[in-house]
């Protein structure tokens, strides 16, 4: 019999599981408002990074004047702003604090509650040392979130769509990591019921293909925020009245058209992203022509086909709307579930192949 762990057992009490489901939503949260920070231009309002006094916005007219005259001299400000006044600076100012504030406020929401409840032996040292682990790992998002920012303070006027898509793609890593210890600790390593082996053995081999291909997808969807490809081309399905747009290998040398040129790039985001609903949505008529009892795993295929659809949904809507706020947004959210879907995934996965390995 395959059993939960001795660390499972002694991590699963209400307080831990409320403390861990925090992690995951104000994580979740910071991805969010991080795409807000984005759309609306304001990752470059602040020019230097302070992790601790940086947590102060200014707080007078003389502190507002500085930190406006340090953004006034970044191409940002000369080449597209140069006519914001102090009033709307501020504004793209919040959101930038607002973000880096979300920031510190996950370290608090992970160190203070886990020093506590190790103090008081509610967590074992395992699970300690894995959450500090995952500690870590956002510390390095800030400095990697601030090597992101500088791309954009002296020759650009926005931030590199390489770097974007590294710091998007390590948050939604540490998200999809406290997401595992989560399930961890709710469910640790029960068995999968047997009545689940037909489903869990025909996913075990696709899965890998299939998260990799949502993380393909993701990765362009960073290159297409980053180099605001999305404001172009803004019908479907078709580019400019094309399958493919003409310019698709306009650049020298041909390769580089797959990571520089906006046109490329957005049909290749296109195409991944028909790929990844015909996959997702494969995979549930697959489990449900197996006639698979409802359960876990057929729960979990379901519920990525059904976000799939929406999150296609929604990115159609925002190309065509040329990214408006709100729907961008809600289309970088709708990755963010979808990390979460895929870890729990994997995780039952795991599960199933510990309790049924010979």
């Amino acid at each position: 019999m395959f059993t939960l762990e001795n660390d499972d057992l002694k991590n699963n009490v209400p307080a831990v599981r409320l403390w861990l489901l925090s992690i995951c939503i104000v994580i979740t949260l910071m991805v969010s408002i991080g795409g807000i920070t984005r759309l609306t231009g304001s990752g470059l309002s602040i020019t230097d990074w302070a992790p601790i006094m940086g947590a102060i916005p200014p707080l007078d007219s003389e502190g507002w004047n500085l930190a406006f005259a340090k953004y006034q001299n970044i191409p940002q400000f000369k080449l597209v702003n140069s006519s914001i006044s102090l009033a709307e600076f501020k504004t793209l100012y919040f959101w930038e604090w607002f973000h880096r504030l979300v920031g510190r406020l996950i370290g608090f929401v992970v160190l203070i509650p886990g020093v506590i409840l190790f103090a008081r032996k509610k967590i074992t040292k395992r699970l300690a040392a894995r959450v500090a682990i995952g500690f870590l790992f956002g510390g390095a998002q800030g400095a990697l979130g601030w090597f992101m920012v500088k791309s954009g303070l002296s020759e650009r006027t926005s931030v590199s769509h390489f770097r974007l898509a590294a710091h998007l793609s390590l948050a939604l890593s540490i998200l999809a990591y406290f997401v595992w210890l989560t399930r961890s600790v709710f469910v640790g390593q029960t068995q999968v019921k047997s009545d689940q082996e037909i489903a869990a053995r025909f996913l075990r081999g696709k899965f890998p293909w299939v998260a990799s291909l949502f993380g393909l997808q993701i990765t362009y969807g960073a290159f297409v925020a980053g180099m605001k490809a999305g404001k172009a081309f803004n019908t479907f399905p078709l580019m400019a009245g094309s399958v493919i747009p003409s310019n698709f290998l306009s650049f020298e040398p041909a390769w580089l058209n797959f990571v520089e040129n906006p046109a490329t790039v957005q049909w290749i985001h296109r195409s991944l992203g028909w790929a990844a609903f015909i996959v997702a949505n494969g995979l549930w008529i697959w489990i449900l022509k197996l006639k698979t009892p409802r359960g876990e795993v057929r729960r979990i295929v379901t519920l990525l086909a059904h976000l799939t659809i929406f999150q296609f949904l929604v990115g159609v809507l925002t190309l065509v709307y040329a990214v408006p706020v709100a729907l961008g947004v809600l289309h970088q959210f709708g990755a963010a579930l979808i990390v979460m879907v895929l870890t729990l995934m994997a995780h039952t996965l795991k599960r199933f192949n510990a309790s049924h390995t010979p």
